[in-house]
Protein backbone atom coordinates (compact mmCIF):
# COMPACT_ATOMS: atom_id res chain seq x y z
CA UNK A 1 0.00 0.00 0.00
CA UNK A 2 2.83 2.38 0.94
CA UNK A 3 4.50 1.60 -2.40
CA UNK A 4 1.32 2.41 -4.31
CA UNK A 5 0.91 5.68 -2.37
CA UNK A 6 4.53 6.66 -3.06
CA UNK A 7 4.17 5.96 -6.78
CA UNK A 8 0.99 8.01 -6.91
CA UNK A 9 2.72 10.90 -5.14
CA UNK A 10 5.67 10.74 -7.54
CA UNK A 11 3.27 10.78 -10.48
CA UNK A 12 1.59 13.89 -9.14
CA UNK A 13 4.94 15.62 -8.67
CA UNK A 14 6.02 14.71 -12.18
CA UNK A 15 2.71 15.93 -13.55
CA UNK A 16 3.18 19.21 -11.69
CA UNK A 17 6.66 19.68 -13.12
CA UNK A 18 5.38 18.94 -16.62
CA UNK A 19 2.61 21.52 -16.25
CA UNK A 20 5.06 24.15 -15.04
CA UNK A 21 7.42 23.38 -17.91
CA UNK A 22 4.56 23.75 -20.39
CA UNK A 23 3.45 27.06 -18.88
CA UNK A 24 7.02 28.37 -18.87
CA UNK A 25 7.46 27.43 -22.53
CA UNK A 26 4.15 29.08 -23.43
CA UNK A 27 5.04 32.26 -21.51
CA UNK A 28 8.41 32.51 -23.24
CA UNK A 29 6.76 32.04 -26.64
CA UNK A 30 4.26 34.78 -25.82
CA UNK A 31 7.07 37.18 -24.91
CA UNK A 32 9.00 36.24 -28.05
CA UNK A 33 5.90 37.11 -30.05
CA UNK A 34 5.62 40.44 -28.16
CA UNK A 35 2.41 39.43 -26.38
CA UNK A 36 3.15 40.56 -22.81
CA UNK A 37 -0.46 40.46 -21.64
CA UNK A 38 -0.75 36.83 -22.66
CA UNK A 39 2.50 36.16 -20.79
CA UNK A 40 1.04 37.82 -17.70
CA UNK A 41 -2.00 35.56 -17.87
CA UNK A 42 0.17 32.45 -18.21
CA UNK A 43 2.53 33.39 -15.38
CA UNK A 44 -0.40 34.30 -13.16
CA UNK A 45 -1.84 30.86 -13.81
CA UNK A 46 1.45 29.24 -12.84
CA UNK A 47 1.99 31.32 -9.71
CA UNK A 48 -1.50 30.53 -8.46
CA UNK A 49 -0.34 26.92 -8.04
CA UNK A 50 1.62 25.62 -5.10
CA UNK A 51 5.33 25.14 -5.68
CA UNK A 52 5.63 27.38 -8.73
CA UNK A 53 9.32 28.01 -9.59
CA UNK A 54 10.65 31.54 -9.16
CA UNK A 55 11.37 31.75 -12.89
CA UNK A 56 7.73 32.75 -13.35
CA UNK A 57 8.39 35.94 -11.37
CA UNK A 58 11.24 36.76 -13.77
CA UNK A 59 9.05 36.09 -16.81
CA UNK A 60 6.32 38.20 -15.23
CA UNK A 61 8.87 40.98 -14.70
CA UNK A 62 9.72 40.89 -18.39
CA UNK A 63 6.04 41.17 -19.31
CA UNK A 64 5.66 44.16 -16.98
CA UNK A 65 8.76 45.79 -18.48
CA UNK A 66 7.25 45.34 -21.95
CA UNK A 67 4.09 47.25 -21.00
CA UNK A 68 5.88 49.97 -19.05
CA UNK A 69 4.93 48.81 -15.54
CA UNK A 70 8.46 49.14 -14.19
CA UNK A 71 7.67 49.18 -10.47
CA UNK A 72 5.67 45.99 -10.83
CA UNK A 73 8.59 44.45 -12.72
CA UNK A 74 10.94 45.37 -9.88
CA UNK A 75 8.56 43.85 -7.32
CA UNK A 76 8.45 40.57 -9.26
CA UNK A 77 12.23 40.39 -9.36
CA UNK A 78 12.39 40.88 -5.61
CA UNK A 79 10.40 37.65 -5.32
CA UNK A 80 12.97 35.73 -7.35
CA UNK A 81 16.01 36.15 -5.11
CA UNK A 82 17.39 32.70 -5.91
CA UNK A 83 17.82 33.75 -9.56
CA UNK A 84 19.90 36.88 -8.94
CA UNK A 85 22.84 37.01 -11.26
CA UNK A 86 21.21 34.94 -13.99
CA UNK A 87 21.08 36.54 -17.47
CA UNK A 88 17.27 36.90 -17.51
CA UNK A 89 17.22 38.44 -14.04
CA UNK A 90 19.98 40.92 -14.94
CA UNK A 91 18.30 41.86 -18.22
CA UNK A 92 14.97 42.58 -16.59
CA UNK A 93 16.53 44.47 -13.71
CA UNK A 94 18.22 46.70 -16.29
CA UNK A 95 14.82 47.24 -17.91
CA UNK A 96 13.13 48.06 -14.63
CA UNK A 97 15.85 50.48 -13.52
CA UNK A 98 15.83 52.21 -16.92
CA UNK A 99 12.08 52.67 -16.86
CA UNK A 100 12.25 54.12 -13.36
CA UNK A 101 14.94 56.60 -14.42
CA UNK A 102 17.64 54.92 -12.32
CA UNK A 103 20.21 54.97 -15.11
CA UNK A 104 23.24 54.71 -12.80
CA UNK A 105 21.88 51.47 -11.37
CA UNK A 106 21.02 50.14 -14.82
CA UNK A 107 24.43 51.09 -16.18
CA UNK A 108 26.18 49.25 -13.34
CA UNK A 109 24.56 45.99 -14.49
CA UNK A 110 25.89 46.19 -18.05
CA UNK A 111 28.76 43.79 -18.60
CA UNK A 112 32.12 45.24 -19.65
CA UNK A 113 32.26 43.09 -22.78
CA UNK A 114 29.28 41.90 -24.80
CA UNK A 115 28.80 38.20 -23.98
CA UNK A 116 29.00 35.87 -26.97
CA UNK A 117 25.70 34.29 -25.91
CA UNK A 118 23.96 37.57 -25.00
CA UNK A 119 20.21 37.40 -25.56
CA UNK A 120 18.50 39.80 -27.93
CA UNK A 121 16.66 41.33 -24.98
CA UNK A 122 19.90 41.99 -23.09
CA UNK A 123 21.49 43.61 -26.15
CA UNK A 124 18.46 45.83 -26.62
CA UNK A 125 18.12 46.92 -23.00
CA UNK A 126 21.85 47.45 -22.47
CA UNK A 127 22.03 49.37 -25.73
CA UNK A 128 19.17 51.61 -24.65
CA UNK A 129 20.90 52.47 -21.38
CA UNK A 130 24.14 53.32 -23.17
CA UNK A 131 22.18 55.42 -25.66
CA UNK A 132 20.49 57.37 -22.87
CA UNK A 133 23.91 57.92 -21.30
CA UNK A 134 25.05 59.38 -24.64
CA UNK A 135 27.64 56.66 -25.13
CA UNK A 136 26.68 56.36 -28.77
CA UNK A 137 29.54 54.13 -29.95
CA UNK A 138 29.04 51.58 -27.16
CA UNK A 139 25.29 51.58 -27.78
CA UNK A 140 25.92 51.06 -31.49
CA UNK A 141 28.04 47.99 -30.71
CA UNK A 142 25.14 46.42 -28.81
CA UNK A 143 22.60 47.15 -31.53
CA UNK A 144 25.04 45.90 -34.17
CA UNK A 145 25.22 42.63 -32.25
CA UNK A 146 21.44 42.60 -32.00
CA UNK A 147 21.02 43.02 -35.75
CA UNK A 148 23.58 40.27 -36.34
CA UNK A 149 21.56 37.98 -34.09
CA UNK A 150 18.22 38.94 -35.67
CA UNK A 151 18.50 40.82 -39.00
CA UNK A 152 14.72 41.18 -39.16
CA UNK A 153 14.39 42.95 -35.80
CA UNK A 154 12.81 46.31 -36.56
CA UNK A 155 13.56 47.65 -33.09
CA UNK A 156 17.27 46.80 -33.35
CA UNK A 157 17.49 48.49 -36.75
CA UNK A 158 15.56 51.47 -35.42
CA UNK A 159 17.93 51.89 -32.49
CA UNK A 160 21.00 51.29 -34.64
CA UNK A 161 19.74 54.01 -36.96
CA UNK A 162 19.35 56.37 -34.01
CA UNK A 163 22.95 55.68 -32.98
CA UNK A 164 24.19 56.33 -36.51
CA UNK A 165 22.29 59.63 -36.46
CA UNK A 166 23.86 60.68 -33.17
CA UNK A 167 27.31 59.75 -34.47
CA UNK A 168 26.74 61.90 -37.56
CA UNK A 169 26.30 59.18 -40.19
CA UNK A 170 23.02 60.37 -41.71
CA UNK A 171 23.24 57.98 -44.66
CA UNK A 172 23.40 54.85 -42.50
CA UNK A 173 20.79 56.32 -40.16
CA UNK A 174 18.37 56.82 -43.03
CA UNK A 175 18.88 53.29 -44.33
CA UNK A 176 18.25 51.70 -40.93
CA UNK A 177 15.25 53.88 -40.06
CA UNK A 178 13.63 53.24 -43.44
CA UNK A 179 14.31 49.51 -43.15
CA UNK A 180 12.79 49.39 -39.67
CA UNK A 181 9.55 50.82 -41.08
CA UNK A 182 9.59 48.38 -43.99
CA UNK A 183 9.87 45.48 -41.57
CA UNK A 184 7.15 46.77 -39.24
CA UNK A 185 4.88 49.17 -41.16
CA UNK A 186 2.26 49.09 -38.42
CA UNK A 187 4.65 49.93 -35.60
CA UNK A 188 4.22 53.63 -34.73
CA UNK A 189 7.62 53.68 -33.03
CA UNK A 190 9.35 53.37 -36.39
CA UNK A 191 7.67 56.45 -37.83
CA UNK A 192 8.24 58.44 -34.65
CA UNK A 193 11.93 57.54 -34.55
CA UNK A 194 12.47 58.33 -38.22
CA UNK A 195 10.57 61.59 -37.87
CA UNK A 196 12.78 62.61 -34.99
CA UNK A 197 16.24 61.30 -35.84
CA UNK A 198 16.08 61.77 -39.61
CA UNK A 199 13.99 64.91 -39.97
CA UNK A 200 13.51 66.92 -36.76
CA UNK A 201 17.18 66.97 -35.90
CA UNK A 202 18.00 68.39 -39.32
CA UNK A 203 15.22 70.99 -39.23
CA UNK A 204 13.00 69.20 -41.76
CA UNK A 205 9.88 69.73 -39.69
CA UNK A 206 7.29 69.24 -42.42
CA UNK A 207 8.66 65.76 -43.14
CA UNK A 208 8.80 65.06 -39.42
CA UNK A 209 5.11 65.97 -39.12
CA UNK A 210 4.27 63.57 -41.96
CA UNK A 211 5.94 60.72 -40.05
CA UNK A 212 4.28 61.69 -36.77
CA UNK A 213 0.92 61.69 -38.57
CA UNK A 214 1.58 58.07 -39.57
CA UNK A 215 2.63 57.15 -36.03
CA UNK A 216 -0.53 58.67 -34.58
CA UNK A 217 -2.67 56.94 -37.21
CA UNK A 218 -1.26 53.61 -36.03
CA UNK A 219 -1.65 54.50 -32.34
CA UNK A 220 -3.92 57.47 -31.49
CA UNK A 221 -2.72 57.30 -27.87
CA UNK A 222 0.99 57.60 -28.70
CA UNK A 223 1.95 60.55 -26.55
CA UNK A 224 5.54 60.89 -27.76
CA UNK A 225 4.41 61.30 -31.38
CA UNK A 226 2.04 64.09 -30.32
CA UNK A 227 4.90 65.71 -28.41
CA UNK A 228 7.22 65.59 -31.42
CA UNK A 229 4.55 66.75 -33.84
CA UNK A 230 3.64 69.61 -31.54
CA UNK A 231 7.23 70.83 -31.34
CA UNK A 232 7.54 70.56 -35.13
CA UNK A 233 4.42 72.70 -35.57
CA UNK A 234 5.89 75.26 -33.21
CA UNK A 235 9.12 75.40 -35.19
CA UNK A 236 7.05 76.04 -38.31
CA UNK A 237 5.24 78.92 -36.58
CA UNK A 238 1.88 77.24 -35.88
CA UNK A 239 1.61 77.84 -32.14
CA UNK A 240 -2.05 76.84 -31.91
CA UNK A 241 -1.47 73.37 -33.34
CA UNK A 242 1.68 73.04 -31.26
CA UNK A 243 -0.14 73.69 -28.00
CA UNK A 244 -2.98 71.40 -29.02
CA UNK A 245 -0.62 68.51 -29.70
CA UNK A 246 1.51 69.08 -26.62
CA UNK A 247 -1.59 69.23 -24.43
CA UNK A 248 -2.71 65.93 -25.93
CA UNK A 249 0.78 64.53 -25.35
CA UNK A 250 0.65 65.09 -21.59
CA UNK A 251 -2.94 63.92 -21.42
CA UNK A 252 -2.07 60.64 -23.11
CA UNK A 253 1.25 60.22 -21.31
CA UNK A 254 1.22 62.20 -18.04
CA UNK A 255 4.84 61.26 -17.29
CA UNK A 256 6.24 62.86 -20.46
CA UNK A 257 8.54 65.44 -18.89
CA UNK A 258 9.68 66.74 -22.26
CA UNK A 259 6.17 67.66 -23.37
CA UNK A 260 5.78 69.74 -20.19
CA UNK A 261 9.12 71.39 -20.96
CA UNK A 262 7.93 72.31 -24.45
CA UNK A 263 4.63 73.68 -23.16
CA UNK A 264 6.55 75.75 -20.64
CA UNK A 265 8.85 77.19 -23.28
CA UNK A 266 5.95 78.19 -25.50
CA UNK A 267 4.14 79.81 -22.57
CA UNK A 268 7.23 81.80 -21.57
CA UNK A 269 7.83 82.91 -25.14
CA UNK A 270 4.28 84.28 -25.23
CA UNK A 271 4.57 86.00 -21.87
CA UNK A 272 2.45 83.54 -19.88
CA UNK A 273 4.93 83.21 -17.05
CA UNK A 274 2.68 81.69 -14.40
CA UNK A 275 1.61 78.72 -16.51
CA UNK A 276 5.01 78.52 -18.18
CA UNK A 277 6.83 78.21 -14.88
CA UNK A 278 4.26 75.69 -13.63
CA UNK A 279 4.88 73.52 -16.69
CA UNK A 280 8.63 73.71 -16.19
CA UNK A 281 8.31 72.73 -12.54
CA UNK A 282 6.14 69.78 -13.55
CA UNK A 283 8.82 68.68 -16.03
CA UNK A 284 11.38 68.83 -13.24
CA UNK A 285 9.14 66.82 -10.89
CA UNK A 286 8.88 64.13 -13.57
CA UNK A 287 12.65 63.68 -13.70
CA UNK A 288 13.56 65.83 -16.68
CA UNK A 289 17.12 66.37 -15.47
CA UNK A 290 17.87 62.65 -15.13
CA UNK A 291 17.00 61.95 -18.75
CA UNK A 292 17.70 65.21 -20.57
CA UNK A 293 20.10 67.31 -18.56
CA UNK A 294 19.88 70.66 -16.79
CA UNK A 295 17.99 72.79 -19.32
CA UNK A 296 14.79 73.07 -17.28
CA UNK A 297 16.65 73.82 -14.05
CA UNK A 298 18.55 76.61 -15.82
CA UNK A 299 15.31 78.03 -17.23
CA UNK A 300 13.63 77.97 -13.84
CA UNK A 301 16.54 79.84 -12.26
CA UNK A 302 16.57 82.48 -14.99
CA UNK A 303 12.89 82.83 -15.84
CA UNK A 304 10.95 81.75 -12.76
CA UNK A 305 11.91 83.49 -9.52
CA UNK A 306 10.63 82.05 -6.27
CA UNK A 307 7.56 84.31 -6.37
CA UNK A 308 5.02 82.44 -8.50
CA UNK A 309 3.92 84.45 -11.47
CA UNK A 310 6.77 86.96 -11.33
CA UNK A 311 7.62 88.34 -14.74
CA UNK A 312 11.29 88.12 -15.75
CA UNK A 313 13.11 91.23 -16.92
CA UNK A 314 12.63 92.06 -20.62
CA UNK A 315 16.36 91.51 -21.29
CA UNK A 316 16.02 87.78 -20.66
CA UNK A 317 14.30 86.44 -23.79
CA UNK A 318 13.22 82.83 -23.99
CA UNK A 319 14.83 81.14 -26.96
CA UNK A 320 13.29 77.74 -27.75
CA UNK A 321 15.78 74.99 -28.52
CA UNK A 322 15.24 71.72 -30.40
CA UNK A 323 14.54 68.50 -28.52
CA UNK A 324 17.58 66.79 -27.00
CA UNK A 325 19.30 63.85 -28.55
CA UNK A 326 18.78 61.48 -25.66
CA UNK A 327 15.30 60.05 -25.64
CA UNK A 328 13.12 58.55 -22.89
CA UNK A 329 11.80 54.94 -22.67
CA UNK A 330 8.70 55.09 -20.67
CA UNK A 331 5.52 55.65 -22.66
CA UNK A 332 2.39 53.68 -21.87
CA UNK A 333 3.57 50.95 -24.23
CA UNK A 334 7.32 51.27 -23.93
CA UNK A 335 9.10 52.24 -27.10
CA UNK A 336 12.53 53.64 -27.73
CA UNK A 337 11.84 57.03 -29.16
CA UNK A 338 12.47 60.70 -28.97
CA UNK A 339 10.23 62.79 -26.73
Amino acid sequence: MRSLFTCALCSLVMLGHAQFEKLESSARKALAADKPYKALTLTDRALSRKGAPEVFHVLRAEAYNRIGSYREAREQLQRASSLKGTPDYRTNLIGSYTGLGLLDSADALILTAIPADASEEYLYRAGRVLFLRERWAAALDHFQAGVARNPSSSRMLRERGACHAMLGDTAKAGIDLDRAIQLAPRDPAGYNSRGYFRYMRSGRYAQAIADMDKAIKQDPNYGFAFSNRGWSYYQLGDTAKAQRDLTLAVRKNPTNAYAYRSLGLIDLAQGRYTTGCAHLRKALELGFTITYGGEVEDLLRRQCPSAVGSVPPPDQPVVPTPPPSNAPNAPAKPRSNAP
